[in-house]
């Protein structure tokens, strides 16, 4: 029983003591007779403040009862001391102590029980709907696999397809069309790929779709889970609990036995960790990797082909190329990204390259001719963007850019 509670309760048994005390005895004739009625109006109070609150407020009930029926006793002309003498006159006393008592603790038991099973009912609904949330996430799933067995004939068969005609593409074309496999097929919507350095034992990410937890630059000793895949070579599940900002799931992308990248599944649509999941991925991984092993090498011979000498910038035309499949990534997937062009005052590739060498990372792109110079920053969102107009503007001064 808190506090108010108590206060409360010591405030009612001492009105209704009053109340008692006035009525029947200051306010009517014979006086003597509150002495020995034989249902005594304070016994009822204590009653049905025992009944209320339990002992603890009974007893103090009683206590204020009993002040009121010796001063009545008093009052009627009585000595104090006979009061005490006299088992008639303080058999009432004993009588409140014995109904607050028996009462009190009837009432405090009955209490207690209500308590007792309000919390059980309070847990029972918890778990009511805990169980109902798992019932609705197992129906939904169950959909969800239903369709995907419906159309499982048809799926494979598209996706043999469209793993075929990737050989054709050209490289960003490529990574466009496996995120859409990966994304499709899987139902996931945070999914990295990742480029391996044997020498450095790095991983720098190449593709991002979604809101991703992972760096873009690492040291792979740095994430066991990453080392595992990089030595088993095979898929791999992880255990997000004990690793939460680790993916679901990792598959390696291999030539010859050996490393090139991986592939990371970060969040699924509905939040789900399937087996069915992590065994399509495992079939989806074989299927496209040798499509990815040739994104890669393409890649090589495509920046070289497409960058002025010795550098890393693009000729125009091929970051138009980059920029165009980004926007169709952002359409797709809805990555984002931030273009920017100014004229060019004159600058030179070799000029250019020297002053964002180290400056911007291997992921963003940078194309120029004799008229313009424009950046491509993939994975940048709006909250980032006059923080990179204001690192460009100090790299590249003297010049306005503007969002393309």
């Amino acid at each position: 029983m808190n506090k108010k509670s108590i206060v409360v309760g010591l405030i009612e048994s001492f009105v209704y003591c009053l109340v008692v005390y006035l009525v029947f005895f200051e306010f009517v004739g014979f006086k003597r007779d509150f002495l020995t009625m034989n249902l005594q109006p304070l016994l009822i109070v204590i009653a049905v403040m025992a009944l209320k609150y339990g002992v603890y407020i009974s007893l103090q009930t009683v206590l204020i009862a009993s002040i009121f029926f010796i001063l009545a006793y008093c009052r009627a002309g009585n000595d104090i001391v006979v009061f005490f003498l006299d088992y008639q006159s303080y058999k009432f006393v004993l009588m409140f102590f014995f109904v607050a008592l028996v009462l009190g603790k009837f009432s405090d038991k009955y209490h207690k029980k209500v308590d007792e099973l309000k919390e059980e009912k309070e847990r029972a609904d918890k778990k009511y709907e805990v169980q109902r949330e798992k019932n609705l996430e197992l129906v939904d799933i169950n959909e969800r696999l239903k369709t995907r067995i419906i159309g499982s004939r048809e799926s494979i068969l598209t996706l043999h397809k469209i793993t075929v005609s990737i050989f054709h593409m050209k490289v960003e074309e490529i990574f466009t069309q496996i995120l859409e496999i990966i994304t499709q097929f899987l139902g996931a919507d945070v999914v990295s790929i990742y480029l391996y350095n044997k020498d450095k034992n790095m991983l720098r990410a190449r593709m991002k779709v979604g809101k991703s937890k992972i760096g873009n630059f690492f040291s792979v000793e740095k994430e066991k889970y990453f080392e595992d895949v990089i030595r088993k070579k095979e898929t791999i599940e992880i255990d997000t609990e004990k690793y939460p900002n680790a993916p679901l799931y990792i598959a390696p992308i291999l030539k010859n036995d050996e490393i090139l990248g991986v592939i990371n599944i970060e969040r699924l649509k509905y939040h789900n960790k399937e087996k069915y999941s992590f065994e399509l991925l495992k079939i989806i991984s074989e299927w496209i990797n040798n499509a990815l092993v040739e994104a890669v090498e393409k890649e090589r011979v495509e920046r070289a082909k497409n960058s002025f000498k010795n550098t890393r910038v693009f000729n125009i035309e091929y970051f138009n190329y980059i920029f165009s499949e980004d926007k169709k990534r952002k359409k797709i997937f809805g990555t984002d990204f931030i273009a920017m062009e100014a004229e060019n005052l004159g600058l030179t590739p070799e000029e250019l390259n020297e002053k964002i060498k180290g400056k911007i990372r291997d992921i963003d792109s940078v194309g120029m001719n004799e008229k313009v110079i424009r950046f491509l920053f993939v994975n940048a969102d709006r909250e980032s963007q006059e923080l990179l107009y204001n690192k460009v503007r100090e790299l590249v001064s003297g010049v306005e850019f503007y969002e393309i």
